[in-house]
C-alpha cells in the first residue's frame, strides 16, 4: 500500500499540496512519513525541484559536521508541514482555524524572500536559490507563498480530502467541471474504491 508521488504527479498538484502529502496513509495509525529524516526531506526537494544537486550536495556535506541543523531544518519543515494541514482542513470542513497554525505559517512568510529567488530552468520558472551558503530554512518559503496563495485565492474551496475507506487522507485540489471529485487519484484510490464496491454489489446478488 506504500506509495511515492510520480514527477507527473508532482507536476500537477500546488507545491503546498505536494508537501502536505508527504504523510502518506494520513488517517491510519501509523501513518507513513515521507520526510522522516533528513536526507528523506532533501531527496523530496530535490524532486520537487526546490533544490539542485549542488545544493543537495553542499547540506549534506554542511549536516554531516552539524547534525543540529539537519535535525533543526527537519522539525522546521514537520512543523509548517503539519500547520498547513491543519489550516487546510480547517477550510475543508469550514471550521476555525487554530491560531497555531496559522501562526507556524505567517513565522515562515513574514521574513522577505532573501536566498531565493525565480529563475528559468530550461522552459520552466523554478524558484532557485541565490546566495552560496543557503540556508535550510530558505526551501520552505516557496511551500509556505504555495500555500497563501491558494488558501487567499479562488481555488481555495476546490482543496480537499481523499475519501478513501483504507485512510489514505492525501489532498488535492479539484478542478474537476462538476466538482465532484472524491479520490486524490482515479487510477489508485478511485479504482479500489469501485473494485470493493463491485466485488460487495457481486456478494450481495449472490454471485
Amino acid at each position: 500500500m506504500s506509495r511515492v508521488p510520480s514527477l507527473e504527479t508532482l507536476a500537477r498538484e500546488e507545491l503546498s499540496i505536494q508537501f502536505v502529502n508527504t504523510v502518506a496513509w494520513r488517517l491510519r495509525d501509523p501513518a507513513e512519513d515521507r520526510i522522516a529524516t533528513p536526507d528523506s526531506a532533501l531527496k523530496w526537494f530535490a524532486a520537487a525541484g526546490l533544490a539542485d544537486r549542488r545544493l543537495v550536495a553542499q547540506l549534506r556535506a554542511r549536516w554531516k559536521s552539524s547534525p543540529h541543523e539537519a535535525d533543526t531544518f527537519l522539525k522546521a519543515a514537520r512543523d509548517l508541514r503539519e500547520a498547513l494541514y491543519t489550516i487546510f482542513i480547517a477550510r475543508i470542513g469550514g471550521g476555525r482555524i487554530d491560531p497555531a497554525a496559522l501562526a507556524d505559517l505567517n513565522r515562515c512568510i513574514e521574513a522577505a524572500l532573501g536566498g531565493v529567488t525565480l529563475g528559468s530552468v530550461g522552459d520552466t520558472l523554478r524558484w532557485l536559490p541565490t546566495a552560496e551558503k543557503v540556508a535550510p530554512e530558505m526551501l520552505l518559503k516557496p511551500i509556505a507563498w504555495s500555500a497563501v496563495s491558494l488558501l487567499t485565492g479562488a481555488r481555495a474551496e476546490r482543496v480537499k480530502q481523499c475519501q478513501d475507506e483504507r485512510g489514505c487522507g492525501w489532498l488535492f485540489v479539484d478542478e474537476s467541471r462538476a466538482q465532484n471529485r472524491r479520490w486524490c487519484s482515479m487510477g489508485d484510490c478511485g479504482n479500489l474504491a469501485k473494485s470493493r464496491r463491485h466485488y460487495q454489489r457481486m456478494q450481495a446478488a449472490g454471485e
